[in-house]
């Protein structure tokens, strides 16, 4: 006879007597953007890269012929236009900032952003319409959109250069595929550990007990099988439902099952799932909180990863598809969209600093330069391009002390 107080058949329609059946579930639940957002890793990762980007100011610049260089275009009333509308308010319902926000939001959880620029009568941008989630659908074949956004007042079909078009990582070519359904698996393995982990901590810190007979199994050599089934039960039962204390006939000993220590450690084991969803994301574990091997260089190093893996991706792929649909190809090298990646290094001051005063040293700006990028009015003889020379041959002029008189 077999002793069985404690087995549990394999019933997959019930997700309390199969953890697979729970990590199946998850795998689904955590497929949709706002549920997978519901994971701490996954809320970090997506605000993370979307307010990186959202803080940098896009520009449209023209090439200057005659001193061989782009500048922005405040010149023109095209220029200007489309500046306002790609650094200041983008549409009449948002912000710059939300609308790079939303965009990389939307790459990220549903794999593509559509951008519809309305033109004006002259074929020049009026505003940039973000496309409402599951409002566009794109034929591979055709190369046409379809949209049917009714928030934006968006309706119809458009040939593949009148819709910007920003795809998540793919394998097609064509149509995004959004980092959550790549992690699906992982974001299963987190939101079943969020389940796990509320259930261990709602009960975990009471005392629980079993009562046995002193004999174990011997006690019950009395019953036949179809009694121990429905004895276990009876006990699955009870330990559901959250009971303290249990009884068994006979004389019962006292074997407590709460919570022991390893189980209480149990979050650590999670730190597993926050690596792997920063893998997915592209960023270093230490931008997700995972400070455990953290220090300062580390630090600095994780910095110089996001901003070069998770991010440069993102703004090239934007800049280029802006170029792309906006450019046509007789201006294409006279004109450019690029972000102002100068905003990622406005908090550090250490970092600011230095590039600023190695751009000074190669007479890459002026003083004048610099002032006017910290809103502060240009000085006297502040114009003037230096470039510092450490290196002089020996007997020269520089280290002796001489100069030579101006001509």
């Amino acid at each position: 006879m077999r002793f069985r107080i404690f087995h549990r058949e394999a019933q997959p329609a019930s997700p309390s007597n199969a953890a697979s059946a729970d990590y199946r579930r998850h795998i689904s639940y955590a497929g949709s953007p706002a549920t997978a957002l519901k994971i701490a890793a996954v809320y970090r990762a997506v605000n993370l890269i979307s307010n990186a980007i959202a803080v940098l100011p896009m520009h449209y610049k023209r090439y200057n012929a005659a001193l061989k260089y782009f500048r922005t275009d405040y010149d023109t009333t095209l220029g200007s236009r489309i500046n306002y509308l790609l650094s200041v308010r983008p549409n009449s319902r948002l912000s710059a900032f939300q609308f790079w926000k939303q965009v990389v939001c939307q790459v990220l959880l549903s794999g593509n952003a559509y951008i519809y620029p309305r033109l004006n009568m002259y074929g020049d941008p009026e505003e940039f319409i973000l496309c409402s989630p599951g409002s566009v659908s794109y034929n591979a074949y055709s190369d046409r959109y379809y949209i049917n956004d009714i928030y934006n007042g968006l309706q119809g079909e458009y040939s593949a250069g009148e819709v910007i078009h920003i795809r998540n990582m793919n394998l097609n070519g064509y149509e995004g595929v959004s980092t959550i359904t790549y992690a699906a698996n992982v974001l299963g393995i987190a939101a079943t550990g969020d389940d796990e982990t509320l259930r261990r901590f709602a009960t975990g810190g009471r005392f629980k007990a079993i009562l046995s007979n002193l004999s174990s199994v011997g006690g019950f050599g009395r019953y036949q099988d179809a009694q121990i089934e429905g004895k276990a039960k009876e006990l699955n039962t009870s330990i559901q439902a959250g009971q303290d204390i249990m009884g068994l006939s006979g004389d019962v000993k006292v074997t407590p099952y709460s919570m022991s220590s390893a189980d209480m450690q149990f979050l650590d084991s999670r730190k597993f799932t926050v690596r792997e969803i920063a893998r997915f994301f592209n960023i270093p574990a230490a931008k997700l909180m995972d400070d455990s091997n953290t220090v300062y260089g580390t630090a600095e190093a994780a910095n110089l990863a996001f901003y070069s893996e998770a991010l440069q991706p993102i703004l090239s792929d934007i800049e280029e598809e802006f170029r792309a649909k906006l450019i046509g190809q007789q201006q294409c090298q006279n004109y450019k969209f690029t972000f102002d990646v100068d905003s990622l290094f406005a908090l550090d001051r250490k970092s600011q600093a230095e590039w600023n005063k190695a751009r000074l040293q190669t007479g890459m700006v002026s003083v004048n330069d610099l002032r006017r990028e910290f809103d502060t009015p240009p000085v006297k003889d502040g114009d003037e391009v230096f470039l510092s020379v450490n290196l002089a041959p020996l007997g020269s002029d520089k280290l002796s002390g001489k100069t030579n008189p101006k001509a």
